[in-house]
């Protein structure tokens, strides 16, 4: 079997519609993880709303968007903010974290966040839903292999959050 190439790249606000394109498809998988009051509907063009907050991460300097590629095609993106779940401060949260069905359990999604937390050094965090119990088994094996020391697993209070947060170091 070949190695495949994985990349990571900022995002760049030419690639602006791509990362609006890919968080419907973010929010398409994620709807069944809300509880239904909370699930967003199709508004009359066929489209979630976007993802809340989302044009910030084009013009904020303490948020960023960060686009995953295998064999060159698109397959994801992260981004990244400086919000805390746990209430303590933190350097770098993991607002989003995607990759498109196709590409998942191929390597590529903990690829993705290993290079970011050893590019980031500083104090994290990643705070993952109740309810989303695929992440809560993916989270803490694929950081497993980055550079992290100080982890620490949190349960949200209910109110700033509902689930497991992780906190750690990288670097």
């Amino acid at each position: 079997m070949t190695e495949m190439s994985i990349e990571r790249a900022r995002g760049t606000a030419a690639e602006r519609e791509a990362l609006e394109q890919l968080s419907q498809l973010y929010v398409y998988d994620f709807i069944e993880l809300l509880a239904p009051a909370r699930r967003p509907h199709l508004a009359d063009d066929g489209r979630f709303p976007p993802l809340p907050e989302l044009d910030e991460y084009w013009t904020d300097p303490d948020r960023s968007v960060w686009f995953l590629r295998t064999e060159g095609i698109l397959c994801g993106f992260a981004l990244l903010n400086k919000h805390s779940h746990s209430g303590e401060p933190v350097d770098f949260n993991v607002g989003e974290y995607f990759v498109a069905r196709p590409y998942r359990r191929s390597g590529v999604g903990t690829w993705g966040i290993v290079q970011l937390l050893n590019d980031h050094p500083g104090s994290w965090e990643i705070a993952v839903s109740a309810r989303n119990l695929p992440a809560q088994v993916f989270w803490p094996r694929a950081i497993a292999g980055a550079r992290i020391t100080d982890l620490q697993k949190l349960q949200g209070d209910g109110t700033l959050w509902n689930g497991p947060i992780l906190r750690f170091t990288a670097g």
